[in-house]
């Protein structure tokens, strides 16, 4: 034992893992919950996901959406079916908002859509 370390472990006694993938997800009951998965090698950790994310979305889980602002938005049970949220955020995505980074809400009116959201108590609409 060494006077400077009080233990007398080795390097590997706690190896980690060669790949890992973690993710959060939002239940049918509203919780935000979090899943870790590890593997050997890539291939088996992708294939272990990709069972994950069908797993989550045959149970009613829905991907948890982080806001830049520290806020998410809570889908309310009346709007199940409803496809109000687009999830890329591609540049090509009119829910996507450039200046803070974040995902718009989507609403309708009188046949117009617009995409708009919260910032610093203010409407933003990406523009």
């Amino acid at each position: 034992m060494n006077a400077n370390n009080n233990h007398n472990s080795k390097v590997n006694d706690f190896p980690e893992a060669p790949a890992s993938w973690n993710t959060k997800y939002v239940d049918p009951n509203g919780f935000e919950c979090q899943i870790t998965l590890r593997g050997e090698s890539g291939s088996e950790l992708l294939e272990k996901a990709a069972n994950a994310v069908h797993y989550l979305i045959d149970n009613g889980c829905t991907p948890y959406v982080y806001y830049r602002n520290g806020t998410r938005q809570v889908e309310s049970k009346g709007n199940e079916g409803k496809k109000d949220d687009v999830l890329s955020n591609g540049t090509d995505n009119p829910a996507w908002c450039p200046i803070h980074q974040c995902e718009m809400r989507r609403w309708d009116k009188d046949g117009r859509v617009w995409y708009s959201h919260k910032a610093d108590g203010e409407w933003c609409r990406g523009k």
